[in-house]
């Protein structure tokens, strides 16, 4: 099973290492003078455009996997607004996109990420103290950082870039320099966001090669328009580095990184006035919504103690005809007293609530669904892990050989794990836990129960699927006997 917001470690790491290793050098009357001219140049800038393209190619176990991420953003810097669309294929096959934005507003930074599955966009809404965490998305900061570990650049030659005359640079960013800088752009905690403890992380930035990188310079302004690199060295060396703290199957894989190759081109120069947010977004951002639309929208128009549970209705609205939508009641803490959240659920005859009204569950069409919000000091991952605990502290007779490890999406604070059970019959069962706002998360247990698959399970697996916004897995019934 894939998240759609998580996909393969590996190919997670490749659309945010384009974004955040914008690295540039230059030397015209000489290195050192154009580099600080360009860093000068920096310093008038209050906005800009980017595009970033990467095109990577991998090979192992007789397989080669090509893929290509593009991305587009613009940019204020005070206060920070920026827009970032995203796109990632494989294999030349049409792939997953985002959009973000990031807001800042007294000293608040506010973050809208919307993922698309192509006919609608699911809204994440989160709020930084600062944009320590968003470095690698901060163009204009994170040049002035690469700038300053530039060296050994000369100029080759002159090219127009839109309607600036530039001239071009080539050199390298040292192996010393760049472990540094990457270290600085918050991979290393990416990589231990991932499951690799600060060690491994670190022992991946050892004993770099040079990384070759060329710039383009505006001829009169000095402001840098374009950025390209080899990074095929340098990804080799972070895969070697993640197979090496997997498991011994994993490190005995002989994954081998064929071309890595990054171009930016900087545009529309001081530009831009105002980066307007979607109005879907900041709805997202009132109700706490995300994967499932309306989750934590406060209702107060019409439910109340004594009708919540009686609305339970097929989300026709959203296009489902297999997927229902209800209520439960929000924890006092999250929202305040007297509120209540959207639940979507397998829509049948067997809707039920548990006694405090918090968790509501549903059967239909061989699925599952138990959905509850749960407080925690920690992440999604947490939420799982501990709901997990409670089922092996419970008796439930596992089959072992069937457990997943738990996934975490730090940048989307999500998290799933697949499990495998006897409760009669055999079961498969997805932990989910999503973050909504305050500490709160959404918890889902969505069970496969094989002796009731009919005709229309597929289809009901496909909703719940749009809804959850994750890619279930569809299980035969001959896998279960």
């Amino acid at each position: 099973m894939k998240h759609k917001t998580g996909r393969r470690k590996l190919f997670r790491l490749l659309p945010m290492m384009a974004l955040c290793l914008c690295l540039t050098g230059c030397s015209r009357e000489n290195a050192q003078e154009a580099i600080e001219k360009a860093q000068e140049s920096l310093q008038d800038i209050t906005s800009m455009s980017y595009d970033i393209t990467m095109d990577m190619e991998m090979s192992g176990g007789g397989q080669t996997v090509a893929m290509s991420t593009t991305a587009s953003a613009d940019y204020i810097l005070e206060p920070a607004q920026m827009k970032l669309d995203m796109e990632v294929s494989m294999n030349g096959m049409g792939g997953m996109g985002t959009s973000s934005y990031l807001v800042e507003e007294n000293g608040v930074y506010t973050l809208y990420t919307g993922i698309s599955n192509g006919s609608q966009t699911y809204w994440q809404v989160s709020e930084m103290e600062n944009m320590d965490s968003y470095t690698q998305y901060n163009a204009e900061a994170n040049l002035e950082l690469y700038l300053s570990s530039a060296e050994s650049f000369q100029e080759n030659g002159e090219e127009i870039i839109g309607e600036t005359k530039t001239v071009r640079y080539d050199g390298v960013i040292s192996g010393d320099a760049l472990s540094q800088v990457i270290k600085n752009s918050g991979i290393s905690a990416q990589m231990a966001a991932l499951g690799l403890d600060e060690s491994i992380s670190d022992s991946m930035f050892r004993d770099l090669k040079d990384l070759p990188v060329s710039i383009w310079i505006a001829e009169d302004t000095y402001i840098p328009m374009k950025y390209e690199m080899d990074m095929t060295g340098l990804i080799q060396n972070i895969m070697t580095g993640i197979l090496s703290g997997m498991d011994e199957d994993a490190a005995g894989t002989d994954i081998r990184i064929d071309r890595v190759l990054i171009s930016m081109t900087i545009h529309n120069i001081n530009n831009i006035t105002s980066i307007e947010v979607p109005k879907d977004a900041l709805a997202a951002g009132l109700t706490g919504a995300s994967g499932l639309e309306d989750t934590t929208r406060v209702v107060t128009e019409e439910l109340n103690e004594e009708n919540y549970q009686s609305f339970f209705q097929p989300a026709q609205d959203l296009g489902y005809q297999y997927v229902g939508r209800t209520y439960c009641k929000a924890p006092e803490g999250m929202l305040g007293e007297g509120a209540f959240l959207t639940a979507y659920l397998p829509y049948g005859n067997q809707l039920s609530y548990s006694d405090d009204g918090l968790t509501v569950q549903s059967s239909a069409h061989g699925m599952h669904v138990s959905q509850t919000t749960l407080y925690t000091e920690g992440n999604a991952q947490t939420v799982v892990d501990q709901a997990y605990q409670e089922l092996v502290d419970s008796g439930i007779e596992l089959i072992d050989q069937e457990i997943g490890e738990t996934q975490y999406d730090a940048d989307y604070d999500i998290a799933y794990k697949q499990i495998a059970f006897y409760e009669g019959e055999p079961r498969v069962a997805i932990l989910y836990a999503d973050y909504k706002q305050n500490n709160y998360y959404l918890y889902a247990q969505i069970t496969y129960m094989p002796e009731q698959f009919d005709d229309q399970y597929p289809a009901m697996l496909d909703e719940l699927s749009d809804a959850f916004a994750l890619s279930l897995p569809q299980f035969a019934l001959s896998q279960f006997y």
